[in-house]
């Protein structure tokens, strides 16, 4: 029994030590995590490409801690337009579908920040950059065709899953649309079936008819 306890607490020290080591290991993809998500009931709006947004963000350095920027400290949301290189690629990327108020966590890989060159003296070359962020707001030019949570995307992963999966809002109505069609299509035919059924005679009136 003694020996059993000593095995099992090794192999949680080993798991700890394995886990906490994939920790410190920078990922190779962007990497994003809700951090706070708002109900669906309340989103009302989703940022995308071509959305004016105002950011509240905080920067660190991932293999060290330390922080780099933070607009929180300014009190002043970064203003820019999404999708249009105006931010770094990892920005480009993990701030789509958002809803207001929503924080996300982005660990961003060198290729998707500021590369093998850095940014002055703060952020070194080849740094893996962690972002804690949060939408204030969006400002749409054309308000006609708002992202509502009718177009939810389920794109976003826990902080250790790779890569992304941005899946087309167009694609998944167009399935929606033909898999109902096809239930409608379904539903018509049965009914069309019953309709269609030979009538039952009554045997006792032919037997009368013969005699």
């Amino acid at each position: 029994m003694r020996l059993l306890c000593v095995l099992q607490a090794i192999c949680m020290a080993a798991s700890f030590a394995v886990s906490a080591q994939a920790l410190k290991t920078p990922p190779t993809t962007l990497q994003i995590g809700i951090k706070k998500k708002i109900p669906e009931e309340q989103c009302t709006i989703r940022s995308r490409d071509g959305d004016s947004l105002s950011m509240h963000y905080t920067g660190t350095l991932f293999e060290t801690g330390d922080k780099f920027d933070s607009s929180v400290d300014r009190n002043q949301p970064l203003e820019f337009t999404l999708g249009t290189g105006r931010v770094i690629k990892g920005w480009d990327l993990g701030l789509k579908n958002m809803c207001i108020g929503e924080k996300r966590r982005l660990v961003i890989p060198p290729h998707l920040g500021y590369g093998a060159n850095g940014m002055g003296s703060a952020i070194p070359g080849g740094s893996t950059l962690v972002f804690d962020v949060e939408l204030v707001d969006i400002h749409r030019s054309n308000p006609d065709s708002p992202t509502t949570g009718q177009e939810k995307q389920e794109f976003v992963k826990p902080l250790n899953a790779p890569g992304l999966d941005f899946t087309s809002p167009i694609f998944l109505f167009s399935a929606v649309g033909v898999s109902a069609l096809l239930v409608i299509v379904y539903l018509a035919t049965k009914s069309g079936e019953k309709v269609k059924e030979e009538p039952k005679v009554d045997q006792t009136t032919e037997d009368s008819k013969k005699d």
